[in-house]
C-alpha cells in the first residue's frame, strides 16, 4: 500500500496549488450562501410573525419543495429549522459542481493530457494520484466545514445552537465527500474526461429529480436518493446523526473502490470499454460540421433527454401549485371562483417564470460547454491535423459556436415544451399557448446572449473562460432566492436572467430584448475574430 502511494504528497501539493484560485473561488461563492442566507432568513424572522409564516407557506408549496426540498414537520418553525429545510439541497448541488469536476481533473485529466504519465516515469506510486486528489478533497471540505461552522455560529439564527451548527456543517462536509468520490470513481470507470464528468453529472441530476418526486408525493422514498439521506437528518430538528453515517460509509467504500480501480488497470485504460469505431471513416466526417456532429451527438443526447424529463417532472407539480389558493378558507372566503382561478392561474405563471431560469441555465450550460470544447481540442492537439488541411480557423470556430448555439436552442427548447404541456395536462384550467410563446420570446435571446458571451471568452480571453460560470452562476442564485431573501427587484439585472425575471406573467421588455439580440450578435463576431488571431499554442 504504502509502495503505491509513494510520493503522493508530492502530488498533493502540486494539486492544491494548481486548483488554489478555483477552490478558493467556489469557497468564497459558498460561505456568502451560507452566511448571506442564515442572515437573510434571520432578518424575516425577526421581522414579525407575520413575515415568518409567509415564508413557510411559501416554501411548503409543492412548487418550491420541488426545488428545496419538503420541509420538516413540526409545531413550530424557527430561523434555524427553515434555513436547513431551504439550504441543505441548493447547497449540495453546488457543493457537488465544484467537487466532481475537481476530481476528475486531478485523475483522469490528468492522465488525458499526459501529465500523469510523465509524472508516473519518476519514483511515484501507481495509486499516488487517486490518493493525492482524495486527500485535497478531505483538505477542501474540512476547511469548508469549519468555515461554515463560524458563519453559522456569527449569525446565531434562533433556534439554534452549536451542536446544530456543527451537524449542519458536518454534513455538509460528507456530502462533499460522497459526490467526490462518486466523481473518483467514474474517473477510474471511463477512459476519458468527457464520459466521466457525463456520468457523474448524470448521478446527480437522477438524485435530484428522485428527491423532486419523493419530496412532493412519497416522502418515505426519499432515501433512494443520496441528496434525501442529508434531507433525513432533519438538521435543527431530530439531528438524526445515523442518516450521516450512512453516507459516510457510502463515501468510504466509492473511495475504496475506485483506489482498487486504480490499482489494477492500465494508464490511460478504464473499465467501461468503449464501442470500436469503423477501420475507414464515412465520407460524410470530412466537414467541421459532421465531425462535431459525430463526436457530440451523444452528450447532445443526453442533454436533451435531461431536458424532457426534467421539465415533465417539474411540470407535473404545477397541479398542486395551482390548487394553494382553493385549499385556504380565508381566499375562498373574499374572492369568487372567477378570482380564485385568475390568481391561482397568475400564481402558475409566477412559478414557471421561477423555472425558466433553470431551463435557461441548462441550455446555456448544454451550449457553452460545445463552444469552450473548441479551446480544450485545440490544446490536446486534436485539430492539428485539421489545421494542416483546407479548413480556415474561422470555419471551425464558427462550426464549434454554431452547434452550441444551436445544442442550447434544441435544449431549451425540449424542457419548455415538456414544462408547459405536462403542467397543462395536470392543471384544472390548462395555460393559454401565448404564456409557452412569451417563454421562447425571452428565453431563447437569454440563452443565445449567454452563449455568445461565452464564445467571446474563448475566442479572446480563452484563460479567463472560466470566470463565465461563475457569472452565470451569480445571476441564478439571485434569480432564485430574490423573492425568498427579499432581495431589491433589480438586483438580477446585472445578468439576463434578471432581464427576463417577470416573464412570463408579464411580456419581456423591448429594450432588453433588442440588447440581448444585438449582444449575442457582437459578442459572436469578437468571438470569431479572437479565435482568428490566437496562437496555435495559446
Amino acid at each position: 500500500m504504502r509502495h503505491s502511494n509513494r510520493n503522493a504528497g508530492y502530488l498533493l501539493r502540486a494539486n492544491l496549488k494548481q486548483n488554489l484560485k478555483f477552490s478558493l473561488i467556489w469557497l468564497v461563492i459558498l460561505i456568502m450562501m451560507i452566511a448571506s442566507g442564515a442572515g437573510k432568513l434571520e432578518a424575516a424572522f425577526a421581522g414579525g410573525a407575520s413575515g415568518s409564516k409567509e415564508i413557510v407557506k411559501m416554501l411548503q408549496a409543492p412548487g418550491m419543495a420541488a426545488m428545496f426540498g419538503a420541509m420538516p414537520k413540526v409545531d413550530t418553525y424557527n430561523t434555524a429549522i427553515v434555513f436547513a429545510g431551504v439550504m441543505v439541497v441548493f447547497m449540495i448541488i453546488l457543493q457537488a459542481l465544484w467537487v466532481m469536476p475537481l476530481m476528475i481533473r486531478n485523475t483522469r485529466g490528468q492522465e488525458e493530457s499526459g501529465l500523469l504519465e510523465m509524472v508516473r516515469a519518476r519514483n511515484v506510486g501507481q495509486t499516488a494520484a487517486i490518493t493525492a486528489a482524495s486527500l485535497e478533497l478531505l483538505i477542501d471540505s474540512a476547511i469548508m466545514g469549519i468555515l461554515y461552522f463560524v458563519s453559522l455560529a456569527a449569525v446565531n439564527m434562533g433556534g439554534t445552537d452549536l451542536y446544530g451548527d456543527f451537524l449542519f456543517s458536518l454534513g455538509m462536509v460528507i456530502a462533499n465527500l460522497l459526490f467526490g468520490a462518486i466523481a473518483l470513481l467514474f474517473a477510474q470507470l471511463t477512459n476519458n474526461t468527457r464520459t466521466a464528468n457525463m456520468l457523474s453529472y448524470m448521478v446527480l441530476t437522477a438524485a435530484y429529480l428522485v428527491r423532486l418526486v419523493t419530496d412532493i408525493q412519497h416522502q418515505n422514498l426519499t432515501w433512494l436518493s443520496p441528496i434525501g439521506w442529508f434531507e433525513k437528518a432533519n438538521f435543527y430538528t431530530d439531528n438524526n446523526v445515523w442518516a450521516l453515517g450512512l453516507a459516510l460509509l457510502v463515501s468510504i467504500l466509492l473511495a475504496a473502490s475506485a483506489t482498487m480501480i486504480a490499482r489494477n488497470r492500465d494508464l490511460g485504460a478504464g473499465i467501461i470499454a468503449e464501442r470500436t469505431g469503423r477501420a475507414k471513416a464515412a465520407g460524410w466526417l470530412r466537414s467541421i460540421p459532421a465531425l462535431l456532429w459525430r463526436t457530440e451527438r451523444g452528450l447532445f443526447a443526453g442533454w436533451l433527454i435531461g431536458a424532457v424529463v426534467f421539465g415533465g417532472v417539474m411540470g407535473s407539480v404545477l397541479g398542486g401549485v395551482g390548487d394553494i389558493l382553493k385549499t385556504n378558507p380565508l381566499y375562498r372566503k373574499i374572492l369568487d371562483v372567477g378570482q380564485i382561478n385568475a390568481a391561482n392561474q397568475t400564481m402558475v405563471l409566477s412559478f414557471l417564470g421561477m423555472y425558466l431560469g433553470i431551463f435557461v441555465a441548462l441550455a446555456v450550460t448544454a451550449g457553452v460547454q460545445v463552444a469552450f470544447r473548441l479551446k480544450r481540442d485545440d490544446n490536446l492537439g486534436y485539430l492539428s491535423v485539421i489545421h494542416a488541411e483546407k479548413p480556415t480557423r474561422t470555419t471551425i470556430s464558427v462550426s464549434y459556436y454554431c452547434f452550441g448555439l444551436l445544442a442550447g436552442v434544441f435544449v431549451l427548447s425540449a424542457g419548455l415544451l415538456a414544462l408547459f404541456f405536462t403542467g397543462n395536462t395536470v392543471l384544472s384550467h390548462p395555460l393559454p399557448l401565448k404564456y409557452l410563446g412569451r417563454l421562447f420570446v425571452a428565453s431563447v435571446p437569454a440563452v443565445i446572449s449567454f452563449i455568445a458571451l461565452g464564445i467571446a471568452l474563448v475566442g479572446l480571453w480563452p484563460r479567463l473562460s472560466s470566470l463565465f460560470w461563475l457569472y452565470m452562476g451569480a445571476g441564478l442564485i439571485v434569480q432564485i432566492f430574490r423573492g425568498l431573501f427579499d432581495l431589491p427587484k433589480h438586483a438580477g439585472n446585472f445578468t439576463p436572467f434578471g432581464w427576463i425575471a417577470n416573464v412570463p406573467v408579464e411580456n419581456v421588455d423591448q429594450t432588453w430584448l433588442i440588447v440581448m439580440v444585438v449582444s449575442a450578435i457582437v459578442l459572436f463576431i469578437l468571438g470569431i475574430a479572437g479565435y482568428r488571431r490566437q496562437d496555435l499554442s495559446l
